[in-house]
This record gives structure tokens, C-alpha cells and sequence, in this order.
């Protein structure tokens, strides 16, 4: 058998976790370092990341040298049987040859056939690590092509709504995210928004507000409950059709590598939209008169290097127009404005409410003074509603809303 190969082998796996748990170790300071290059240079940390890397770094050196010695001493031993084993056979076998029991060209066919064969499976050996590596990957990749999902926005099965108005009604909903199964976000959760009317939801972090997005645009089944869109079980309605009466815009902006007027019209995948379309649809959002200042206007991209040229604020607008293209029955509102200065905050309120007007619109909200006249307000707390009505009934309970208020009103 190869000696050499096989001496490898423990060496190999040995070195490989080492070497990568350094490696890592290293790439974790460079890209923390790097990522936010310039709170360190004002803090004046540079120093400090260098220091840690260079630790880093020589850790991973000394490791590195201290197993290839190893492995050096390692192959020398396993050569010097080898060679042993080949003395102490041949020797042998010129006994043999003297005292007649074989012949010379035996003793060199046995020879090369055993060498051969030793080669062959030591090699075969030494390939094992990563064989069973390769058997490992292989067994998740085959899991992950088989894993069935409950909800397929590819599936062309689910009843589409000739008439789609707008009311939605999550009733006795309870959820919890697969990854934290035993821990419900959704207790009991009920809730009406009204065709054509402003659902403000309000409550601490972690309350569930937006998880009830994530279920009303189908990403997740319930546990237990129904989510209703005009009477009908969204569990039974068109994947890709229930979505594209949603439109969403969310705290921060996702633009993708495409020109402004691609990230406009993304998602729009059943009709032709003309440029005067975009246009139009740009001015209700406040966004056409600053796109056109780009040198390249509406074909300015987005996603690249020229992605520094625009404001949070206008990546905001940007989005408000994709969603008031989509012409939907139905806007979600994450956190739109709470990410934004004052100026951009009013500007892009200002063509929100544009894109909600005459639609069902259910918002979280971050600022009471963008909900105060919203038709119901909402007060979730542990995913559960506590309080519900409008901006004066809901204060008049002096509960969480009250408390919350009174303390933007003390700020303010």
C-alpha cells in the first residue's frame, strides 16, 4: 500500500479546519474593517484592525508551518518504510532466487503488480476526505432539490378574483416563524382593514407588525386562523395574481442593477408601459423633477457605481413611483418615511399619500404624526390587538397609544 498517501490523510483534515478557522478569522477583520471604513478612520481604529489581523494572520502562519513540517517529517517516515519494506523483500526474494525456489523474472512480475496495486489503492485512499466531502454536499443539494414548498408563485393553480376590492380580514391568526417554531409572534390575531381605508398598525419592536405583511403577500402560511382577501381564504387565491394586486414600500429602498426606469417598471410582467407612463407616474410621486437633473436622467442606474449619486429620499421616491405603477388594490407600508431626514420625509409622505388615496392601506407605523388620520388605528402588543379606532377614540382609552402620544408630544 502507498505509505505516503495514506500518512496524509489525518494531516490533510487536521490542517484544513485549522487553516480555516484562521482564515476566517482573518477575512471577518478585513471585511468589518473595510464595510465601515469610515467610522474607523474616525474613531482613528486603524491601528487597531491592522493589530488584529496581523494576529490574525500569524496565527494562521505558524499553524500553516507547523503542520506542513509535520506532514514533511510525515512523508519521510512513510518513505523510509516504504523503502524497508522494499530491502527486506528483496532480499528475501534473492534467497529464493539462490536456492531455486523462483525465478528471476517472478520475483519482478509479483514486484510490479503489488506496487502497482498498492499505488492504486493508496491513491483511491487519499481521495477519501474528500469524497465523503463531496458525498456530504451532495446529500444537501439533493435534500434542497427535493424540498417541496407549500406556497409555489409558479404554480398556475388558485382562483383569481374577477373583481378584486380590497378587504382583508386576518381572523384568529396564530404564527410562528419555522425557524423559532415554539415561540408564537401572532396570538390571536384579528384584524379589518376596509376597502379603500388606512389601517395604521402601531407597537414595540418584535410586537409582529410586520409579520402580518409577510402573511397577507403570502410568504408564510398561519398555524391556525384565516386570512381573508374579500371573502375568499388567501390560501386558496393565485400566488403571483394575490401578489400583484400588492404594492409594497418598505423602510429601506431596494433598487436593483438596472436603470431607473427598469426599477420603475420591475415587476410589471402583465402589460406593456410606455415612457409617458413612467413619467407620469414619477411626477405623482415627486421623483421626475430631480431625475431629470441625472446626465442620464431616467437611464441613470441604480444598483452599480452610480448608485451614490441618489439620496435615501430619492431612492424612497423611486420606489413610491414602482408601487403607484402597479396600479394596486392594496399598499403596505413599512416604516417608509423613518429612515429619512425631515426635508425628504415630508416629500416622500406627501407622495405616499398620493399612491394610498382610494386604496386599502395597511401601514406600521413609526411616527404618530403620519397615522393620526388613518381610519383605524391598531395597537399590537405580543401579536396581539389591544386597542383599535381612530386618532381620538383610541387615545381616549389611555393605553400604549396615550403613552406613546404623550411622550412624541413631550420630544416635540
Amino acid at each position: 500500500m502507498d505509505l505516503q498517501n495514506l500518512s496524509q490523510l489525518s494531516s490533510k483534515a487536521d490542517q484544513s479546519k485549522t487553516a480555516k478557522s484562521f482564515a476566517e478569522l482573518e477575512g471577518k477583520y478585513a471585511i468589518e474593517a473595510i464595510q465601515n471604513i469610515r467610522t474607523v478612520a474616525t474613531f482613528n481604529q486603524e491601528e487597531f484592525f491592522i493589530n488584529k489581523y496581523e494576529d490574525a494572520f500569524n496565527n494562521d502562519f505558524k499553524s500553516r508551518m507547523f503542520k506542513i513540517q509535520t506532514q514533511a517529517l510525515g512523508k519521510a517516515i512513510a518513505n523510509s518504510f516504504l523503502y524497508f519494506i522494499h530491502v527486506t523483500a528483496f532480499s528475501y526474494r534473492a534467497s529464493l532466487v539462490e536456492n531455486g525456489e523462483m525465478i528471476f523474472d517472478q520475483v519482478f512480475r509479483v514486484f510490479i503488480v503489488i506496487n502497482f496495486a498498492s499505488m492504486s489503492v493508496g491513491r483511491s485512499t487519499s481521495a477519501m476526505p474528500d469524497y465523503n466531502l463531496a458525498k456530504a454536499a451532495a446529500r444537501r443539494i439533493l435534500a434542497l432539490r427535493d424540498q417541496k414548498s407549500t406556497i409555489d408563485p409558479y404554480d398556475d393553480n388558485g382562483s383569481k378574483l374577477n373583481n378584486a376590492r380590497g378587504n382583508i380580514k386576518f381572523h384568529d391568526i396564530n404564527f410562528a416563524y419555522p425557524t423559532r417554531a415554539k415561540r408564537l409572534v401572532l396570538n390571536k390575531f384579528n384584524l379589518t382593514c376596509l376597502e379603500g381605508q388606512t389601517t395604521a398598525l402601531v407597537g414595540s419592536s418584535g410586537c409582529g407588525k410586520s409579520t402580518t405583511i409577510s402573511l397577507l403577500l403570502h410568504f408564510y402560511d398561519p398555524k391556525n386562523g384565516r386570512i381573508l382577501l374579500d371573502g375568499q381564504d388567501i390560501q386558496t387565491l393565485n400566488v403571483n395574481w394575490l401578489r400583484s394586486l400588492i404594492g409594497y414600500i418598505q423602510q429601506e429602498p431596494i433598487l436593483f442593477d438596472r436603470t431607473i426606469a427598469e426599477n420603475i417598471v420591475y415587476g410589471i410582467n402583465d402589460r406593456q408601459v410606455s415612457f409617458e407612463e413612467i413619467q407620469k407616474a414619477a411626477k405623482q410621486a415627486n421623483a421626475h423633477d430631480e431625475i431629470i437633473l441625472f446626465p442620464k436622467g431616467y437611464d441613470t442606474h441604480c444598483g452599480g457605481v452610480e448608485d451614490t449619486q441618489l439620496s435615501g429620499g430619492q431612492k424612497q421616491r423611486i420606489t413610491t413611483t414602482r408601487a403607484l405603477l402597479r396600479k394596486p388594490k392594496i399598499l403596505l407600508l413599512d416604516e417608509a418615511t423613518s429612515a429619512l431626514d425631515n426635508k425628504s420625509k415630508g416629500i416622500v409622505q406627501n407622495a405616499i399619500d398620493t399612491v394610498r388615496a382610494g386604496r386599502t392601506c395597511l401601514t406600521i407605523a413609526h411616527r404618530l404624526t403620519t397615522i393620526q388620520n388613518s381610519g383605524n388605528i391598531t395597537v399590537v402588543e405580543h401579536g396581539s390587538v389591544r386597542e383599535q379606532g381612530r386618532h381620538e377614540e383610541v387615545l381616549r382609552k389611555k393605553g400604549f397609544y396615550y403613552k406613546l402620544h404623550q411622550a412624541t408630544v413631550e420630544v416635540s
